[in-house]
């Protein structure tokens, strides 16, 4: 390797380092992305969604194609989105692989329901959304996913989980005197 090409790599890695602590700094609301196909139930705690549209009403999801819950969504043509309450501490554990447990064992600690498309949707989630497949683009070590939304729900109760440099937090609502 030429001494240019190890500055180029080590200007990569440090790039890499800085944008990680970078986001680090964002503040994401913490969701569970879980999807089901042919028997096969999985599912992922996630920062990595958002609103794509309200007319129709879409979501994105970037799911890493290494997670167990990549192949489950592409052949399913389906997934769900639950917001997670500040109290699910526990449940972004077993979610993120801390306890574990994988596949359905990762679902045996709450109650889910099945939506229209046949995903599985926490019942003690803040909000709910199950949707279609509708395109999907890989990028890096990702895929996008992009689903129209075709059910809702959720208790709407309670304080979204946020994480935000490293930890978890709850959201405190600011006052509205502006």
């Amino acid at each position: 390797m030429a001494t240019e090409d190890i500055g180029e790599v080590s200007a990569a890695s440090a790039k890499r380092a800085r944008f990680t602590r970078q986001m680090r700094r964002v503040p994401g609301s913490v969701a569970i992305i879980a999807a089901q196909a042919d028997g096969a139930r999985t599912g992922l705690a996630a920062t990595a969604w958002t609103s794509l549209s309200a007319d129709p009403p879409m979501l994105l999801v970037c799911v890493n194609r290494s997670a167990s819950a990549y192949q489950i969504i592409k052949r399913a043509g389906a997934f769900s989105v639950n917001l997670l309450a500040d109290n699910e501490l526990e449940t972004v554990a077993i979610f993120s692989a801390q306890r574990g447990l994988d596949g359905d064992a990762r679902f045996l600690d709450k109650q889910w329901s099945i939506g229209p498309r046949g995903q599985p949707m926490l019942e003690s989630a803040l909000v709910t959304f199950e949707c279609a497949v509708l395109d999907s683009h890989d990028y890096g070590t990702h895929t996008i996913f992009i689903g129209e939304v075709d059910a809702m729900g959720g208790t709407g109760g309670s304080n979204p989980l946020i994480y935000f440099d490293g930890g978890f937090a709850a959201l405190q609502t600011a006052s509205n005197d502006l």
